[in-house]
């Protein structure tokens, strides 16, 4: 099996930005939310609070919708033309898919494109837009912890679009990174190569 991050890897986008906008968009009353994620977006830039914090704030607009399920499966009946192409070539049985986008909005597409897939994402409340008691932001070292606990140890493949998914493409026998217009190419072994030696280090 493979394992894959989402956002501008499956997808062509930031499912996450793509649904906010989405959903103002739908709900009119919602517009004045732009102002509370730009402020609270400033201070991330300055790095006054953290991702975790900025996230929560960012999908507290859940809060004010009436039925969240609806809008994530109207956001996918006209994103799923954004999935990649090459990704139904590739899928296989069993399939992981984590992304640091919520769970709740990958796990409706991810059930449209490969209904044996697993989705290991960032657990986040749709009715609150806080995370889960006890969770982290799925990202990084993070979403090598939630596939060891999930009992996953090794991958064939593993793609993904940025260096933060350098430690979960790691546990991959093959390595791929998808880059601009969804191309993909092998990943810098340089990368990885620096990250196995700071875990040494590390340890």
């Amino acid at each position: 099996m493979n394992v894959y991050d989402f956002d501008k890897t499956i997808y062509k986008f930031d499912s996450s930005k793509k649904f906010y906008f989405f959903c103002l968009k739908r709900h009119k009353r919602l517009f004045w939310h732009i102002f509370i994620s730009g402020f609270w977006g400033l201070l991330r830039i300055c790095g006054i609070i953290d991702l975790f914090t900025f996230k929560q704030k960012f999908f507290s607009f859940v809060r004010h919708i009436n039925d969240i399920d609806k809008d994530i499966r109207e956001f996918w009946d006209d994103e799923i033309i954004n999935i990649n192409t090459w990704y139904f070539e590739k899928r296989k049985n069993g399939d992981v898919i984590c992304s640091a986008s919520p769970e709740f909005l990958i796990k409706e597409i991810a059930g449209r494109i490969n209904k044996t897939s697993i989705v290991i994402c960032s657990l986040i409340d749709k009715k609150t837009g806080l995370f889960e008691s006890g969770s982290k932001n799925c990202k990084g070292e993070e979403k090598v912890r939630r596939l060891m606990d999930a009992g996953y140890k090794e991958f064939e493949e593993g793609y993904g679009d940025s260096i933060s998914d350098v430690p979960m493409i790691s546990m991959s026998k093959k390595h791929f990174r998808v880059v601009k217009d969804g191309k993909i190419i092998e990943f810098d072994k340089k990368y990885f190569e620096k990250y196995e030696k700071n875990k040494k280090q590390s340890n």
